[in-house]
């Protein structure tokens, strides 16, 4: 056993918890952990097991297309400079488009998402 003291970090790790009880017959995929230990170095370590479902996996992908959108449209603001993007992330906005367009579709460029 190494030298420790007050200072020395230690992670724990005991068998995984698996959750709620299963109907039987449930697949072994549903039941996989496994242990980060980066993540052990901010908290608890363990990762899984995950129930998605068919809802939450519809979620997800609903989810991830406006991330996405977003997220490119504040890129193309800062013409696409990661440095600028994490810089001025907060002041970053979709804006609405310009009133002269009514109810008819405006460019991309000027607000049309």
């Amino acid at each position: 056993m190494a030298y420790q003291n007050i200072f020395t970090q230690v992670q724990v790790q005991c068998a995984a918890h698996h959750g709620v009880a299963l109907r039987p017959g449930s697949s072994e995929r549903e039941t996989q952990t496994t242990f980060s230990y980066w993540l052990g170095k901010i908290g608890y370590a363990q990762v899984g097991p995950i129930y998605l479902g068919f809802t939450g996996v519809v979620s997800a992908i609903f989810f991830s297309f406006p991330l996405l959108i977003i997220g490119l449209n504040r890129m193309n603001q800062v013409d696409w400079n990661i440095i600028a993007f994490i810089k001025n992330f907060s002041r970053l906005a979709l804006e609405p488009p310009k009133a002269e367009y009514g109810l008819s579709i405006p460019p991309l460029a000027e607000g049309g998402w």
